[in-house]
């Protein structure tokens, strides 16, 4: 069992209290604000917009979820449990997506696919085409939109799902097979159970992430409940109509969240003879299963890299005179990505150590009053960033940290929690409960165990959610905006004035440094930590000996 028998401490409580209460700031934001709003817009809005809203947002989160989902879960098995050459590139590569912007990555296929784009001059140039004869997928569309969201949100699950596949217990499905199960039988009955938590952090933070997408949306032209709220707080009507849109955004994401609520209620650890699952042999499969892999690899990664590579040569090669009129120092755009750097490691860094204050809490002592304190810590990621800026604008407004780089931190880590929480509890469900009692039995005190324990053996599962909170800040655009002190530039904030009035070669450079820098540290973090792999199997397993752990009880 994953739940101790014993009463929390009552620092863990009121640390974990005031953590999510924090998050929480921006819900109360605009709570308040859609309270106090005229009951005829409340009347004019829940007749008119928020029905077809509501309608166009859920079915492009349905479908992203859906696509990542079968992508992210295909793409672990085959990294994590299969024989397929190149694993440990593979699972770089497919994690890196997560480095490129989502309106990035949208700038990239527009450039690439749109009417009049790249792909249809090459065709009227070089094979005959007239102009608008060259058939192209309907980009402008919600399939066009979930194809582009999924290829950069897919990691998410993809990150869940292989750091979980690595600590299973190989000896269950050993078990399984043994009792007369086929590969596929067991993979359904045993691989899948084991994975369902793991799964539905993935899905959350995917379905969080959809919700909250401003700038992919924006650029894509689909209206959401994000694209209307900027509308509507930056038209004459104000707060008001912003605040009850992003409370029915809220309201929308209650289910995502109690799903994974009841999902992640049983108890998932590893046994005492934990050992490593043994890899599968693909056979003739090999072939189709590296070509689907790598042609993922293109389509999410090598593409936009191409496009954002040649677009900056361009504007270095061969500028035009908007070029010449946009063009800054390169000192400018690397001293922006130092800043850059600086805000997502402090943020990321952050982020992780506050998750493990209501991940602990949730986890080890369970409860309603745990759970109803992580539930609110994820909402924040939900809402549109300009609504979390003003939130934290306001409370920060009339104390000594207001417009500094403190506060954009603190900000951002709040932020950011959602995706730590989540991740910080799947992995502490990981950890076999039986050593942190042996612990406190020996004369450890509760932070003692925590410190010396808990966190040790969570590493692989802390590495992964920090390098999400690190990707995600490293992109955040509309909280620098609010609170960005003045002349603080980051990359994100130089693409994006530069993409909105649609001079790419000049978004082209900021953001290709985004992805360089990015995806070095990522790749550092790989190196350094092998994203648990090194951790779990060296000294994971052999720490999980201790006698007083049942080790079948695979799933409590």
């Amino acid at each position: 069992m994953g739940v101790f028998h014993q009463r929390k401490p009552k620092l863990l409580g009121v640390l974990a209290t005031c953590v999510c209460v924090c998050a929480a700031v921006p819900l109360f934001y605009i709570v308040y604000h859609a309270a106090v709003a005229d009951a005829a817009l409340w009347q004019r809005l829940l007749r008119g917009r928020l029905p077809q809203l509501a309608g166009q947002t859920v079915a492009l989160v349905a479908g992203v979820v859906v696509t990542t989902c079968v992508v992210g879960v295909s793409a672990a098995w085959l990294v994590e449990r299969t024989d397929l050459p190149g694993r440990s590139i593979w699972r770089l590569l497919l994690s890196l997506p997560l480095a490129i912007p989502g309106y990035v990555v949208a700038v990239c296929y527009m450039f690439l696919l749109r009417r009049g784009g790249f792909v249809e001059q090459l065709a009227m140039n070089h094979l005959g085409f007239a102009r608008g004869e060259f058939p192209l997928p309907p980009l402008f569309s919600l399939w066009g939109v979930t194809a582009i969201m999924s290829l950069y949100a897919f990691p998410f699950v993809f990150l869940a799902v292989s750091g979980s596949l690595r600590v299973q217990d190989g000896a269950l499905e050993d078990a399984a097979r043994v009792a007369g199960g086929t590969r596929l039988a067991t993979f359904f009955r045993v691989t899948v159970p084991l994975l369902t938590p793991a799964i539905a952090g993935g899905v959350v933070l995917v379905g969080l992430y959809v919700f909250s997408d401003f700038g992919t949306v924006s650029l894509m032209r689909y209206q959401t409940f994000t694209t209307s709220i900027f509308r509507e707080f930056a038209g004459v009507i104000g707060r008001g109509a912003a605040s009850i849109m992003s409370l029915g955004l809220v309201v929308m994401i209650l289910p995502l969240l109690f799903g994974q609520i009841l999902v992640q209620r049983g108890r998932y650890t590893r046994g005492a003879q934990w050992r490593p699952p043994r890899p599968i042999p693909l056979g003739r499969m090999r072939v189709p299963a590296l070509a689907g892999v790598l042609l993922l690899v293109l389509l999410s990664l090598v593409v936009p890299v191409l496009v954002l590579s040649g677009l900056t040569i361009q504007s270095v090669v061969a500028p035009s005179m908007v070029d010449q009129i946009w063009g800054v120092s390169a000192l400018s755009v690397w001293r922006s990505g130092g800043n850059s750097l600086v805000l997502a490691t402090g943020g990321a860094t952050l982020a992780v150590l506050l998750a493990l204050f209501p991940a602990i809490l949730v986890v080890r002592y369970g409860g309603g009053y745990g759970r109803a304190l992580a539930f609110l810590g994820k909402t924040a990621f939900a809402l549109p960033g300009m609504i979390v800026g003003l939130g934290f604008l306001m409370l920060f407004i009339r104390t000594p940290i207001y417009a500094t780089v403190a506060a954009l931190v603190l900000a951002l880590a709040f932020r950011l929690l959602p995706q730590t929480i989540t991740l910080g509890e799947a992995t502490l469900r990981m950890v076999p409960p039986s050593l942190e009692q042996a612990a406190q039995t020996a004369g450890r005190t509760p932070w003692a165990t925590v410190w010396q324990v808990t966190v040790p053996l969570a590493i692989p599962g802390l590495l992964s959610a920090w390098s999400l909170a690190f990707v995600t800040a490293m992109k955040e655009l509309p909280l620098l905006m609010m609170l960005r002190p003045p002349g603080f530039d980051t990359l994100p904030v130089r693409i994006w004035e530069a993409a909105n009035d649609a001079v790419y070669t000049q978004a082209a450079p900021p953001a290709l440094l985004l992805v360089v820098l990015t995806m070095c540290t990522l790749a550092l973090v790989h190196r350094i930590g092998r994203f648990g792999i090194d951790t779990a199997a060296g000294r994971s397993a052999p720490a999980t000996s201790d006698r007083g752990y049942d080790s079948s009880a695979g799933v409590g």
